[in-house]
């Protein structure tokens, strides 16, 4: 196989013809890789465009999961350009994404608030996201700019399923809004275009502070 890419948890290889491996690296847990194939598959069964997940394999004791490929780009890309009327036409369609995924209902899904009290260390912070509001709308809870591709007629393909659960939409534009931390211009656009303030998505905000180390240790 081909290496396309390196990540945080696995490595990208092509998989025979429109196919890639997403091939996890060999301590990442098993039951991380099939929520992931479940958040996939469940994505793409609510008609959200992403890359189908057709199987999980194990390729030299390392397991992978077999998307179909996107030929592509990511979107940060787009936000490079020095053109300002092209940077407000990219930001509305990220925008724009973002809201019609929060238009999709779900069940079959972890809620926000069993994903972030599983890093929550104590019972402060455990009430605090006991008092959020609950919901089932589609929460990606990893949308940025390096999960959203264009493809090669420039339509918007979501990718990375690891964090999907349900909830109310504010958490997942809390999480956004923390996730462009590195450009306070991009950041302050996008919670202006969703039409939020810092006040109505803090509650959030602080909780998704509260558990972030041990997020990342997982």
């Amino acid at each position: 196989m081909k290496l396309i890419e390196k990540g945080n948890t696995a490595e990208i290889y092509e998989y025979g013809d429109n196919l890639i491996c997403k091939l996890f690296y060999p301590q990442y847990q098993t039951d991380y890789i099939e929520h992931e194939f479940h958040n996939a598959t469940m994505a793409w069964e609510l008609g959200i465009r992403t890359p189908k997940a057709h199987r999980i394999i194990v390729e030299d004791g390392r397991q992978g999961i077999i998307y179909d490929q996107i030929v592509g780009e990511v979107l940060s890309v787009k936000f490079s350009e020095p053109s300002e009327p092209a940077y407000d036409v990219w930001m509305n369609r990220f925008v724009d994404f973002h809201k019609q995924l929060m238009q999709y209902s779900i069940d079959d899904a972890i809620s926000y608030k069993d994903f972030l009290k599983m890093f929550a260390t104590d019972e402060e912070t455990i009430a605090k996201i006991n008092a959020l509001a609950d919901g089932n709308c589609f929460i990606h809870g990893d949308f940025h700019m390096e999960n959203v591709m264009l493809d090669e007629n420039n339509e918007i393909v979501l990718i990375d399923m690891m964090n999907v659960c349900k909830g109310t939409a504010l958490y997942d534009v809390a999480r956004t809004y923390f996730l462009l931390s590195y450009d306070n211009k991009i950041q302050s656009k996008y919670l202006e275009k969703m039409g939020y303030s810092v006040k109505d998505i803090m509650p959030y905000l602080e909780v998704i502070l509260s558990v972030r180390e041990n997020e990342m240790k997982r």
